[in-house]
């Protein structure tokens, strides 16, 4: 199905970072730099950005939480580690 790995758990909560830095400078420029265009375009697009990140950042706790990423396929990552093997 799908390939997840710790690095790609990574990757989404620092997109979603980016996301929110972004967000969050577009809302500032709208405030120090008043107009109408700009703030319309900040809110616009930082309510956008910041919807995105939130997204990414939950999709990532969502897919931690699961285990997914401890191991290299989904399907593994339920197997491992449930001491029920024949040691």
């Amino acid at each position: 199905m799908f390939n997840v790995t710790k690095i790609t758990i990574r990757r989404l909560v620092l997109i979603s970072t980016i996301a929110t830095l972004a967000s969050l400078f577009l809302m500032v420029a709208s405030i120090l730099f008043p107009g109408p265009l700009l703030l319309v375009v900040a809110m616009s697009m930082g309510q956008g950005l910041g919807v995105a990140s939130l997204v990414l950042y939950l999709l990532a706790i969502a897919l931690d939480l699961q285990g997914y990423g401890e191991h290299d396929e989904l399907g593994q990552a339920g197997s491992a580690g449930s001491g029920t093997g024949g040691e």
